[in-house]
């Protein structure tokens, strides 16, 4: 009886395996060893030391050692894992499932496995959020490829790895904490390694790579040379070749923003070294990228509904770096309700005239009598 059982186990444990969709990638550490693995991640640790060996294809259990990685199935955890969710959907965002098949619509809430990739259209642009509050938003015409990402929030060491084909991402990473959690992108020419800061990173059509940091630091790395790039600064490395040394920033313009009940009217006065300026602007408030625009001009107008907005203006410099933000919060309100015209009065007859007193014909009678009576007189 107790043999069927354990067989009944260890086929019920095998089609989870063959059931699940994912592993977790595990990264060994000093002191430890399958049982302790699996009495703290497993959900059955007495079956699970034998079928992570077979799973991994170990042949020795004891052969492991720090630094080695193991492949846990999501589904023999006790734990189940935080996924990556896309929110502030707008235009065309579709979704390429690492499984193959077809390409999905992205909506809102919409999960993102391991080696799924998402590609916004021109009017396109999401944020993926992750389980340590890290949010990566995905500008319009981008490929974003999400090859690995945390999931745990209490276990050491766990990374997240992206890899930018094209476009342009926005990253808030998480502070560093005690973990050790590692943050890092990909793109053709170079590898964007972080914890915790505010970055920019774009590629592209001629796999140029460009990233500017506007909080905490970004070690940029490439043929064999690694920048470390400090908030304020940016760098730039063309295909095959490393990222330049770091640059200054340009500055945040100066912005004034006229508003009406129909929508903004912002200006900037111009700097000697842009080439042009980027325009974007949010619905609020859940921060949802409407538009974007490139201007050489420094005048922005939108017509926009009634409702919250904020308006973000970047100089863009002759390497195509865009430099540090100015934000401006912007408030369309309808216009206010027109005074009702005043009721006219009603007309008031004019009283009537008195007619003015017929002359009496007696009074002729009496003057001629009077002289009839002088006469005989």
């Amino acid at each position: 009886m107790k043999g069927w059982l354990w067989m009944a186990l260890l086929l019920g444990l095998m089609s989870s395996v063959a059931s699940a969709q994912e592993d977790w990638q595990y990264t060994l550490r000093p002191g430890d060893s399958l049982w302790k693995i699996c009495d703290r991640f497993a959900q059955q640790p007495d079956a699970c030391w034998r079928e992570l060996a077979s799973y991994n294809g170990l042949d020795n259990p004891h052969s492991i050692r720090p630094g080695d990685t193991l492949r846990v199935p999501i589904d023999w955890l006790k734990e189940k894992p935080i996924s990556a969710t896309v929110r502030g959907v707008t235009g065309e965002v579709l979704l390429y499932p690492a499984a193959g098949g077809e390409p999905v619509v992205v909506t809102e809430g919409q999960t993102v496995a391991f080696g799924d990739a998402l590609e916004t259209g021109m009017d396109g642009s999401a944020k993926v959020h992750f389980a340590d509050q890290s949010v990566v938003r995905i500008k319009p015409s981008s490929l974003l490829v999400v090859n690995q990402y945390r999931r745990f929030l209490g276990q050491k060491g766990e990374r997240t790895e992206l890899r930018l084909e094209r476009g342009a991402i926005r990253n808030s990473v998480s502070p560093q904490d005690q973990d050790e959690a590692t943050f890092e992108v990909y793109t053709p020419g170079v590898v964007a390694a972080v914890r915790g800061t505010e970055y920019y990173l774009t590629v592209d059509g001629a796999e140029t790579s460009r990233n500017e940091v506007l909080e905490g630091q970004v070690d940029v790395s490439g043929r064999k040379t690694t920048r470390e790039v400090m908030a304020g600064y940016a760098t730039l490395a063309a295909v095959d070749e490393p990222p330049i040394e770091p640059v200054a920033l340009l500055p945040a313009p100066s912005l004034a923003v006229t508003e009406s009940p129909t929508g903004a009217d912002a200006v900037w006065p111009a700097q000697a070294d842009a080439q042009q300026y980027v325009v974007e602007w949010y619905q609020q408030p859940d921060d949802t990228l409407l538009g974007q625009q490139f201007v050489s001009e420094t005048r922005w107008q939108q017509n926009l509904p009634v409702g919250e907005y904020r308006l973000l203006v970047r100089a863009v410099d002759a390497n195509g770096l865009r430099g540090e933000e100015a934000w401006q919060a912007i408030s369309i309100t309808p216009p206010p309700l027109a005074a009702p015209a005043p009721t006219p009065e009603p007309e008031l007859e004019p009283e009537p005239q008195p007619e003015p007193e017929k002359k009496q014909s007696w009074d002729l009678w009496v003057f001629i009598g009077g002289v009839a009576l002088m006469l005989a007189l």
